[in-house]
């Protein structure tokens, strides 16, 4: 590695860890310096067997069990998992590593444990994230200062003190989604690379289910990238590319179709999509217990969260636009690649991050984008942060102002169990 990009990965690196010691020491102070309006965190050990004598649990453990990391702790208790229907709606990707992390060989499952070591994890890697962002930055665009300012800026994710620094599925989701997009850039071994891209990505989908949107980045990368790159290749290395696309697809979203063919071995019959062609809890459950579904959040009542997420749907869609260029390179990149006269950007980001949005505008909870903006999540929203930095530096600095002021609020907030989640 260069020196020079040693140095611009160590600032980033300090610059990531004295966030998260700011955002942690944030959360442990307020939630000791005010009254939960929720106490689920307090009272979830009182529901665990043998958790009773765990005295550490007010003082270490609760600041980081807010929301969904109620019903996390709760599944990775070794007598617990998927118990009702309603959990198969998560990933058992941060089940595990709480069960992992709170059992040992002297005592008991400890939830205190498990939460302390996974919060521990979780902000190691919320530290390494940023770092991989530079890299993955300075692989498109090959410019050192814009790389250094994207990653810095992702530093200070609207999540930083909250799903960033709890025992979450986002920090883990973050780290291997970028770790995967880092080993699409090896240039080297393109085949090995997309296998090692594929088992990352399928990391990823064992935290979210929305990981398997990710295996648009290695289809691009074995049937768009070498023709966008003048590569030439036989028929017989084309059709192996297309092989090893498909395998490597299969391989990014087996976690998720384990996860439904397990429900459905467990569940069915007896419910009801159990009876549809094809059985997918996920969508059922998502619709029936979260009241997920198209449109369905567009009430009056959601406009406050439509507001909370706005910075973030503005900006991705603006660096959507932005990064495309123009139609006419989204038609050819897309259609006759080997006519793209190159552009920094990828496509695939561009596809992917609207794809992201799409979802989000108008089929999730759109809050929710405010914990998807992590460096991993949506890394063209910080190329879309450090381009408005560049382009237009006034409002560059007030969205920074933003980052800030809204980070440390929510970092309040979520210590009270107060919304926005």
């Amino acid at each position: 590695m260069q020196r020079s990009v040693r140095r611009a990965a160590a600032r980033v690196l300090v610059a990531s860890v004295l966030w998260r010691l700011v955002c942690v020491a944030t959360l442990i102070i307020t939630t000791h310096t005010q009254t939960a309006f929720d106490t689920s965190g307090a009272l979830l050990r009182w529901t665990i067997p043998g958790a009773d004598r765990e005295v550490a649990w007010d003082t270490w453990a609760v600041p980081f069990v807010r929301w969904d990391t109620v019903y996390f702790v709760g599944m990775a208790h070794p007598l617990g998992g998927y118990q009702y229907e309603q959990m198969l709606a998560f990933q058992p990707g941060i089940v595990g590593i709480l069960r992992l992390l709170g059992t040992s060989h002297a005592s008991p499952w400890s939830p205190t444990r498990a939460v302390v070591r996974t919060t521990l994890l979780a902000n190691i890697l919320s530290c390494v994230s940023p770092v991989l962002l530079y890299l993955v930055t300075r692989a498109q665009f090959r410019s050192e200062k814009f790389a250094v300012r994207a990653a810095l800026l992702s530093v200070f994710a609207p999540a930083s003190g909250t799903a960033l620094s709890s025992p979450t599925p986002e920090p883990f989701f973050s780290f291997l989604a970028l770790l995967g997009l880092t080993c699409l850039s090896w240039d080297a071994a393109p085949r090995l690379a997309r296998l090692w891209a594929a088992a990352c990505f399928a990391g990823a989908t064992l935290f979210r289910a929305n990981g398997v949107l990710l295996s648009g980045f290695l289809i691009w990368h074995a049937l768009w990238r070498p023709s966008l790159r003048r590569v030439p290749r036989s028929v017989a290395a084309w059709m192996a590319d297309a092989l090893t696309a498909g395998g490597s697809v299969l391989l990014a979203g087996l976690p998720l179709a384990l996860q439904q063919a397990w429900a459905y071995a467990h569940l069915c019959p007896g419910r009801p999509w159990c009876r549809d062609t094809v059985p997918l809890p996920y969508s059922y459950i998502q619709a029936a217990y979260w009241d997920v579904g198209f449109g369905r959040y567009w009430t009056l009542a959601q406009v406050p969260n439509f507001v909370l997420a706005a910075p973030v749907l503005v900006l991705g869609a603006w660096a959507c636009v932005r990064l495309a260029h123009s139609w006419r390179r989204v038609w050819t990149d897309t259609w006759w690649p080997w006519q793209s006269a190159g552009q920094a950007c990828e496509l695939a980001h561009v596809y992917y991050t609207a794809a992201v949005l799409a979802l989000l505008l108008f089929v999730s909870h759109v809050q929710i984008a405010l914990r998807f903006a992590t460096p991993g999540g949506l890394p063209l929203l910080w190329w879309g942060a450090a381009l408005l930095c560049d382009e237009h530096p006034r409002v560059g600095r007030v969205f920074l102002g933003y980052l800030l002021w809204y980070s440390l609020a929510a970092t309040v907030l979520y210590a009270g169990f107060y919304p926005p989640a």
